[in-house]
């Protein structure tokens, strides 16, 4: 059964209801569905279908490909009749635009039946375009203080579709949640971490397996963000001064057990330690030669194959004419003459 408020939007349509949409340019903003209507189904799955599912009886909350190609559908035919900018029902910057997406939205709650925060949050699914790219104004920030106050009791859906009806830009729920949380919650400590503060932290890393959000109910005032970032700059500064890496998860798991074994997270420190350990299990000692020694060198070689021979005696000269020995070797070369003479 059609309502009287859909009758109404199509009179205002007129002809240009029969006139197919510009699927090429919405796939450009929107997340187009597969799923294409011509006017006769669409308007019969609304009587049929549409309004079935979403009555006041219906527990259904899913959003199926049909019902995106309706309020599409919807949306830019009034758009289109109402000389509205597509663009403004995305990116709400000038003031005049917001007017325009609540009154669109507002209009769509009579003609579907449905919440306007709920076709606001429909339509915001539906965007291609990266939310997070637009930059927070002072007007945002105030309104998220104020509506956080009046809702103390973290209900972050009912803050954020407040919020998305009244902001001048849409944001996605985790985005409203993550800016006060991160940035403008008063209660957020911004001085540096403390010696002790980084001690719990590297601590309780390894037995809480890095779940940040627990970790910062034991460091009031510290964001996960924070945390997380002060977390990465320490184990990045150790893993660089004992030759790890960082982006090895066993690595890493190695890096939290020497923290909590030598009980730092200083990386100077820890490396010490790890070197002076290591040095004492050595099974081998192994002493340098002193460069600057006054001692020449062939003193202090000791062939690993001859043994060294001391000079022989000049009374057995006559022996050993035919042999000749090569100054400073402490064992004799032998250079054979005439016959038995070996060129080398």
């Amino acid at each position: 059964m059609k309502s009287k408020k859909w009758t109404e939007f199509l009179e205002e349509l007129g002809e240009s209801k029969d006139q197919e949409i510009n699927v090429d340019l919405l796939k450009t903003i929107v997340k187009f569905p597969n799923e294409k209507m011509t006017f006769l189904e669409l308007e019969h799955y609304l009587s049929n279908e549409f309004q079935v599912h979403f009555n006041k009886d219906s527990n259904r909350s899913k959003w199926h490909k049909k019902d995106k190609y309706l309020l599409i559908w919807c949306i830019v035919k009034l758009a289109e009749k109402r000389n509205i900018k597509f663009n403004e029902l995305v990116f709400m910057k000038p003031k005049y635009a917001l007017q325009h997406r609540n009154g669109v939205f507002q209009y769509f709650s009579t003609v579907l039946d449905l919440p306007t925060q709920f076709l606001i949050k429909k339509w915001m699914s539906l965007l291609k375009q990266s939310l997070r790219d637009i930059p927070w104004t002072q007007e945002e920030d105030k309104l998220l203080i104020e509506l956080r106050n009046k809702y103390p009791n973290n209900d972050w859906t009912i803050i954020a579709e407040e919020f998305i009806y009244l902001a001048p830009n849409l944001r996605y729920q985790k985005q409203i949640r993550e800016r006060y949380n991160n940035v403008i919650n008063p209660k957020i400590n911004k001085k540096p971490f403390t010696h002790q503060e980084k001690q719990t932290l590297m601590l309780k890393a390894q037995q809480l397996k890095k779940n940040w959000s627990s970790i910062s109910k034991l460091m009031p005032g510290r964001t996960d963000n924070k945390i997380k970032n002060c977390y990465n700059s320490i184990v990045k500064k150790i893993a660089k001064k004992i030759h790890l890496d960082k982006s090895d998860p066993k690595q890493e798991q190695q890096i939290l057990k020497y923290i909590q074994k030598y009980n730092t997270y200083d990386p100077d420190e820890l490396a010490n330690q790890i070197e002076k350990i290591e040095t004492n299990f050595s099974p081998i000692k192994v002493e340098h030669i002193n460069d600057n020694s006054n001692t020449s060198n062939h003193q202090n070689h000791i062939s690993p194959i001859l043994p060294s021979f001391q000079p022989l005696p000049f009374i057995y000269a006559q022996y050993y004419q035919n042999y000749y020995y090569p100054p400073n070797i402490n064992y004799p070369l032998i250079y054979f003459h005439g016959s038995e003479a070996k060129k080398f």
